[in-house]
């Protein structure tokens, strides 16, 4: 299936300067994600030529090419053709913390969205039998249901041990047996919550779901591993490395890392709480407001850990439930471009950019029908802040991972204080707004590009 696409990867790598400019190269869902040598070799123009091509977003750490669903099939085409070493080196060039940061995030968790995503629709599912009493926890159905749609969030540390070990340039294998190591006691019952030694106590059932402690893990273990390959010879590598490095990591992981990286962790939840019950209308509307702004600039992975470090150590997550606005807003100004789009060309981008957009994927949205009209994204904008702040207004919590946001998630509002139809609330008037908005400006103006009005 690659191949088909290799033509496109061809031209794309002939435009970022080659192969030899490309140090790192991956991708999320709708975007291939390079980071280049040297940023001055791009052009620009040739990219935009491509019929694949969106946008490009260049925010001083990544150089990223909006492309769409197709984003896994070119990806894996470029692949092919970047020599081995590029795909785990680190950028050459320098940026700001911030900037480094996002990178680690997107390398870390753009590989496995499209199987969290996935899960997310099962585990909503699995909710909403539950909730309309369809089936009994006790059957086999459920059983199996269930695990599938938990065992991704229970173990993702596991996940994170393979693409971090990537990042941190560190063996995936050693990684993961770390990480297996911290999840370990869950399962097992003869293995006590806590240890106390010399009056302190050490948590061991906590790294279920765990963001921070996995990362921070693997990210020591890399050091620890390079030091090893050091002073270790070549004939003993191969089974001493990893030994010495587990046992090393192990005992460092379970006594200061985990526990210091769990209280940073609780410590960014309680904090985001804090700001949260300050004016949730206000933090709703905020956040929900400008969150494909976020998503225009591809800083919006910045998000993802806050929810994910809500769900592990508060059990719910708001951060989602008003991020789901966010893309409801652009949802509907696109949906309202079908009405007023001034040619057959313009409606069928508007009808595809919709459809993308009713699945939790604005990019096209984005890019190709509200940016360009300017007015119309900030309908979308004012859709978005009118939803989030009836979900802050309501403290409306998700008590599962949002990964995607789209309605088939629904079901993973529903818990211990359900308000999933206030949520639904929400969405309706996030997106409907935009869409009655938009249909009343383009009705009474002409819709004119942003690039005409220059």
């Amino acid at each position: 299936m690659a191949t088909s696409f290799k033509h496109v990867a061809e031209q794309i790598l002939a435009a970022v300067g080659g192969q030899e400019n490309v140090v790192h190269a991956t991708h999320c869902a709708t975007r291939l994600r390079l980071n280049l040598k040297d940023d001055g070799k791009i052009n620009e123009q040739q990219l935009y030529q491509l019929p694949e091509v969106v946008k490009l977003v260049n925010n001083g750490s990544q150089f990223q090419i909006v492309i769409g669903p197709k984003v896994e099939k070119v990806f894996a085409a470029m692949n092919d053709l970047l020599p081995g070493s590029n795909a785990t080196a680190e950028p050459v060039q320098k940026s700001t913390l911030f900037n480094r940061l996002l990178a680690t995030l997107s390398a870390i968790f753009t590989p496995y969205i499209g199987v969290l995503a996935g899960v997310g629709v099962l585990k909503g599912l699995v909710v909403l039998l539950q909730t309309m009493d369809l089936i009994s926890t006790k059957s086999w159905l459920f059983v199996v249901l269930n695990a599938l749609s938990s065992g991704v969030f229970v173990m993702l540390p596991l996940f994170i041990a393979v693409t971090a070990a990537d990042k941190f340039k560190t063996n995936r294998f050693t990684a993961l047996a770390l990480t297996a190591a911290m999840i370990f006691p869950l399962t097992d019952a003869a293995t006590p919550n806590s240890i106390d030694i010399f009056h302190l106590t050490f948590p061991l059932k906590i790294y279920g779901g765990a963001v921070i402690p996995a990362i921070f893990a693997v990210w020591f273990l890399s050091y620890v591993e390079r030091g090893l390959k050091k002073v270790i010879p070549e004939v003993a590598a191969l089974v001493f490395v990893p030994f010495l490095s587990l046992l090393v990591c192990g005992f460092v992981v379970f006594t200061v890392i985990g526990p210091i990286a769990d209280y940073v962790g609780i410590g960014i939840a309680n904090a985001y709480t804090w700001l949260y019950n300050l004016s949730p209308v206000l933090s709703g509307a905020l956040l929900a407001g400008i969150g494909q702004v976020f998503v225009v600039f591809g800083v919006h992975w910045g998000i993802i850990p806050i929810a994910l470090i809500n769900m592990q150590v508060n059990g719910y997550d708001t951060v989602m439930a008003m991020f789901m606005s966010a893309v409801m807003g652009q949802f509907g100004a696109a949906f309202g471009a079908i009405f007023i789009a001034r040619n057959l060309k313009d409606k069928q981008l508007a009808i595809s950019a919709s459809i993308s957009a009713f699945f939790g994927i604005t990019e096209p949205a984005l890019y190709g029908v509200n940016l360009k009209y300017r007015m119309l994204f900030i309908f979308g904008c004012i859709g978005a802040a009118l939803g989030g702040a009836i979900t802050g207004f309501l403290r409306v919590k998700t008590y599962s991972f949002l990964p995607v946001l789209n309605v088939f998630e629904l079901g993973l509002f529903s818990g211990p204080d359900s308000k999933a139809i206030y949520e639904v609330i929400a969405i309706i008037v996030a997106f409907s707004v935009p869409a009655i908005l938009t249909i009343i400006y383009g009705k009474t103006r002409q819709l004119v590009p942003v690039s005409e009005l220059r």
